[in-house]
């Protein structure tokens, strides 16, 4: 069985199982349409049009970023390259594993060819690409009518993968859109690629002491970077970090931003403790699990803290340190003080990412979702979905995106019509249990 990894490079997740299912045995190409911006490992494609379609994917982005007048003529070609892509891909691969809710042309044309030709699927959401926009601190609220056709495209995106009836693997904390089962996010992990840039199980022992003892020094090592900082509430935890000095704390505060993924990882050498976010949904995302990947321990603040009843089962759950954002400085402050429990959450999240995160552990569940093998235990009813803080925002800023968003449109803006009970719960949050209808005509006016 010959698998397709791609199209939507994240975080590395792409590249790790790719590596993992080679390891396996199975023959498995990852096909990107552009090289990830953070310089993750380079994009190796089986066919010039599939090159080309990388190629000019990338060029429309930086065109897009700089302003240039040629980004559309460049990304109209990519779109183009798209279906020749599509049916090299048909022809070539038996399986499908698609990464941040997108496909090659991201249409329902092509889901219905994968269906017709028995192609075997699953798609990965990794956040923003499932979750509700108005409780997602990514999408910058610019007006309610943006946010309301914003909200309508994701949750098209996600029924249109239910309704060719593909496995979806999400968080039950960006699940709200789902209608279907999902595989638990959880129970799936994340692909963690120990790198020869990176602490090998077999050299942790003697090269990771070495990189902590050189470490060891006065005050400790603070590390964020963050790839946006209002999202990651970076102005907080600087108020945070500035609070804890003035109180006399043993801190060195590095902020990064910017730097390849390569240079991230030399920083996270040299550090303590990685302050990884502080509105997050899940314990260890993108840079807690490179921490992780060094031994290194991570602070990760969010609201599903409160709730991690949601995301734990039968499997281990990722050791950070996950707190709701109220509690972040005690949390914080109690890690730099206290060495020995940074040593211990470090130890564990290497542990972890080496065992249940490991690339080839994450492959082989996914097979098993590929092959229709999945244990009873993996499954999340979306109807169970309590979580309404979402991620990247203040929860007194999701209330007032909500509020807004029902002000001008109605409840059924939220796209949660099939759950009304979730809905009920967004409206008594937001302080808005049935909007008036003079309310609606009057915000619309």
């Amino acid at each position: 069985m010959r698998i397709f990894i791609g199209p939507t490079e994240v975080a590395g997740i792409g590249h790790g199982l790719t590596r993992g299912l080679r390891h396996l045995g199975f023959e498995v190409d990852g096909v990107f349409e552009s090289r990830h911006p953070f310089s993750y490992e380079a994009t190796q494609h089986t066919s010039i049009i599939a090159r080309w379609w990388c190629a000019t994917g990338g060029l429309a982005r930086n065109l897009r970023s700089s302003g240039s007048a040629l980004a559309w003529p460049v990304a109209a070609v990519h779109l183009f390259l798209a279906w020749p892509v599509l049916a090299l891909a048909l022809i070539r691969y038996k399986a499908f594993v698609f990464l941040s809710g997108n496909t090659i042309t991201n249409t329902r044309f092509e889901l219905f060819l994968m269906r017709l030709f028995g192609k075997r699927c699953i798609v990965l959401f990794v956040g923003s690409d499932a979750r509700p926009p108005y409780i997602n601190g990514a999408w910058a609220w610019s007006d309610v009518k943006t946010m309301k056709r914003l909200t309508q495209k994701i949750r098209r995106r996600v029924r249109r993968f239910e309704s060719a009836g593909i496995i979806c693997v999400n968080s039950p904390g960006a699940a709200h859109f789902h209608r279907r089962p999902i595989i638990n996010w959880f129970a799936f992990g994340f692909p963690s690629e120990i790198s020869d840039r990176q602490v090998k199980s077999g050299s942790k022992q003697g090269e990771l002491s070495e990189i902590k003892a050189a470490c060891l020094g006065s005050k400790v090592r603070l590390l964020h970077s963050p790839s946006n900082p209002q999202v990651k509430g970076t102005e907080k935890i600087e108020q945070i970090i500035n609070s804890l000095s003035s109180r006399g704390l043993p801190i060195e505060w590095v902020k990064i931003s910017g730097l390849s993924n390569s240079q991230v990882l030399d920083e996270i050498r040299r550090c303590d403790l990685v302050v990884d976010q502080l509105f997050s949904d899940t314990p260890m995302a993108g840079l807690a699990i490179e921490a992780a990947q060094l031994g290194k321990p991570a602070l990760v603040g969010g609201y599903l803290a409160r709730a991690q009843n949601l995301i734990s089962g039968n499997w281990r759950m990722p050791p950070s340190r996950f707190v709701d954002p109220e509690k972040f400085e005690a949390a914080l402050e109690a890690l730099v003080v206290d060495t020995e429990a940074r040593r211990s959450l470090g130890d564990a999240a290497l542990n972890f990412v080496e065992s249940s995160w490991s690339c080839e552990a994450v492959a082989g569940r996914a097979i098993s979702c590929l092959k229709g093998e999945i244990p009873d235990e993996w499954w999340f009813d979306p109807s169970a979905t309590t979580y309404l803080q979402g991620c990247g925002l203040d929860e007194t800023e999701g209330r007032r995106r909500v509020r807004e968003l029902v002000d001008a449109y109605g409840k059924n803006a939220l796209g949660l019509d099939d759950k009304p009970s979730l809905t009920g719960a967004f409206l008594d949050w937001a302080g808005r249990r049935e909007p008036t209808a003079a309310n609606v005509q009057a915000t619309r006016a």
